[in-house]
C-alpha cells in the first residue's frame, strides 16, 4: 500500500493528484477541508501561514498512519502562491513573508515531519516537492515567487546530502510542472501589468490553449513519483513525461 501525503488537494495539481493516485491511501493537508472519498484516507486542516501551530501539528498528520515493511510512504508538496505579484520597489515585508511561509516554510516543515517520522521505517520513502521554471531566472514582478521556488530547490539538494550523510534512505526530487490551467493562473492574469509586464503573454497562453491541464500534470507526476529508479535524479521535469 502507498501511504501519499499530499497537500493543496482542495483545488488545481493538488486535487487532479489525488484522483491521479488511485491506488493510494492519500492524507490530505489544506488550508480548506476536504471530503473524504475512495482514496482520500485521512483529511487534516491547517492554515500554511500560520508556521507556530504548524510545528505543533505537524507530528501528529505523520503519526495518523503505521505502514508496515512492505508499504510505501510518500511526501508530496503541492500546494503553493504566486502572490505578492509586485515590483520589488513596491514589495510590503508583510507580503514577502505571506508568501514565504506557504512557499517555503510549510512545505520545510512537512519535510522536517517526514524524515523524523519515516528515518527507520524500513520500507520505500520518497518526497517531493512542485517547484517552478521561474527558479531558474528572474521574472519581473516575481522577484518573491522566483526566491521561494529557487529556495525550496536548495532546501532538497540539502537534503539529499544529509539523508546520505544520516542513513535516512529517503529519496527527494522536485518536480518542475509547467505552466497549469489552474486558479493560480487566474491570480496572474488578474495581476496589474504595470507590475507583471509579462502579463499579456499569460493572457495569450489562455486565449491560445497553451495552459496544461491539471488531470495531465497530474498524471506525469505519478510516474514521477512511481519510477522505479527515482532519486537519481534532483529534478524531474513534466515535458519529459507527459
Amino acid at each position: 500500500m502507498k501511504y501519499v501525503f499530499l497537500t493543496g488537494t482542495n483545488r488545481g495539481l493538488g486535487e487532479a493528484a489525488a484522483k491521479a493516485f488511485t491506488d493510494s491511501r492519500i492524507i490530505s493537508i489544506t488550508r480548506s477541508s476536504v471530503e473524504n472519498t475512495d482514496n482520500i484516507y485521512k483529511s487534516f486542516t491547517m492554515d500554511f501561514s500560520d508556521t507556530d501551530a504548524m510545528e505543533q501539528f505537524v507530528s501528529e498528520i505523520f503519526n495518523s498512519v503505521d505502514p508496515d515493511e512492505n508499504d510505501e510512504v510518500y511526501l508530496l508538496n503541492v500546494a503553493g502562491i504566486v502572490d505578492p505579484v509586485k515590483a520589488v520597489s513596491n514589495l510590503s515585508a508583510e507580503e514577502m513573508l505571506a508568501n514565504y511561509k506557504v512557499n517555503v516554510v510549510a512545505p520545510t516543515l512537512l519535510i522536517q515531519g517526514f524524515v523524523n517520522r519515516f528515518k527507520e521505517f524500513g520500507g520505500e520513502k520518497r518526497i517531493v516537492t512542485v517547484t517552478s521554471g521561474a527558479a531558474r531566472g528572474p521574472i519581473e514582478g516575481w522577484s518573491v515567487y522566483c526566491s521561494s521556488k529557487a529556495a525550496v530547490n536548495m532546501i532538497h539538494s540539502v537534503l539529499d546530502k544529509e539523508n546520505i550523510h544520516q542513513g535516512n534512505n529517503i529519496k527527494s526530487a522536485v518536480f518542475y510542472p509547467g505552466v497549469i490551467d489552474t486558479g493560480m493562473q487566474e491570480v496572474i492574469r488578474a495581476s496589474d501589468i504595470e507590475e507583471f509586464p509579462n502579463l499579456d503573454r499569460f493572457k495569450e497562453y489562455k486565449e491560445t490553449n497553451k495552459l496544461a491541464k491539471a488531470e495531465d500534470v497530474a498524471a506525469a507526476l505519478y510516474k514521477v513519483v512511481t519510477l522505479e529508479d527515482f532519486g537519481s535524479e534532483e529534478s524531474y521535469d513534466v515535458k519529459d513525461y507527459i
